[in-house]
């Protein structure tokens, strides 16, 4: 979803106008990654659709920030409501032709959002945690991450519906089971999931 050279504008590569890239020490980094809050102005409201998509999911990736639709987002809010930021945008073909969504209905003003969740914590048990030999992490550096047998704090994760883990950097987040049933029962489509030991 959108590339190109302009630092502004629909066609540029990133979702924070410079503006936003300047709200925090590290940008664009910060943004869906940190918990940090930001403003408006901030995140671009126009997207080019460059990729060869013929139709758009509730959600997706929109130059390394997360795009949903404006179904995902009301069962978030019902959940959680105002607490996670939801930027309206618009995204457009550069040659002027419509978009299409999964089902049928035409892109228009007011679908879809760049997500920037605001709950950030520590969720991992490292000695829960179980490499691909079997070992037991004793640490959280130890862990590795995308390899093994990731376990989250029960106790940490009570009552809360989606979050960012501070151990984790390349956009990933985490919901409930009771959020993920939610979404699925609206038939909303796009997302993958892992599921993730609890203790």
């Amino acid at each position: 979803m959108s590339g190109g050279a302009p630092k502004e504008g629909a066609g540029s590569s990133a979702a924070l106008s410079e503006a936003g890239k300047r709200r925090t020490p590290l940008g664009e980094f910060d943004f869906g990654n940190k918990g940090v809050r930001f403003e408006p102005g901030d995140v671009k409201p126009e997207f080019w659709l460059t990729s060869k998509h013929q139709a758009l999911a509730d959600f997706m990736p929109v130059v390394a920030c997360w795009c949903v639709s404006a179904e995902f987002r009301e069962v978030v809010e019902a959940f959680e409501p105002g607490l996670h930021q939801f930027f309206p945008i618009m995204i457009r073909r550069p040659n002027g032709k419509p978009i299409e969504r999964l089902d049928g209905r035409q892109v228009a003003p007011g679908q879809y959002f760049i997500m920037n969740p605001l709950v950030r914590i520590h969720l991992l048990l490292p000695e829960e945690c179980i490499g691909k030999q079997g070992q037991r992490r004793k640490t959280l550096k130890e862990v590795v991450k995308y390899v093994d047998d990731l376990c989250l704090s029960r106790a940490v994760i009570a009552g809360r519906h989606l979050w960012v883990d501070a151990s984790f950097t390349m956009g990933e987040f985490f919901v409930s089971d009771a959020l993920l049933a939610a979404l699925r029962d609206k038939g909303l489509k796009g997302f993958l999931v892992q599921k993730l030991r609890e203790a």
